[in-house]
């Protein structure tokens, strides 16, 4: 068995490292609670975008929760935590992946923006939320 992949600062993951643990099969988060908020930042829109779109990414649904978080976070704040011309952005380079899952992130981000008061915190913020129904 492999060891778990080493970070060293939990809180301010590299993207090298958590592109390792992305592709580390069984890997578990590095803190037990809350890594994905720890981990969810504008600079890693488009790490998590190509982790959440590769079917091969063991990872990839916590991704795809990265993904609902930063937009999600970004509408509740309007816009403080990451630029909407950034978010506009993130979704247009999904959208261009063709998958499925980033592809549906995408239109629902879209659909958010539009629509900010339709934001709920357990759909956009909790893993049990949009990112468990992925398309």
């Amino acid at each position: 068995m492999s060891p778990e992949p080493a970070f060293e600062d939990v809180a301010n993951p590299t993207p090298e490292e958590m592109t390792v643990w992305a592709y580390a099969p069984g890997a578990q988060p590095p803190v037990s609670q809350d890594w994905d908020i720890l981990a969810t930042r504008p600079a890693f829109g488009s790490l998590f975008v190509t982790l959440a779109a590769d079917g091969q990414c063991p990872h990839r649904q916590f991704f795809l929760g990265c993904l609902y978080l930063l937009a999600g976070d970004a509408v509740r704040t309007r816009f403080r935590t990451m630029p909407e011309v950034s978010l506009r952005a993130l979704t247009d380079e999904a959208t261009s992946t063709g998958e499925a899952w980033v592809s549906t992130w995408a239109a629902r981000t879209r659909a958010l923006v539009r629509t900010p008061e339709s934001f709920d915190y357990e759909d956009w913020c909790d893993s049990r939320g949009l990112a468990s129904t992925p398309t």
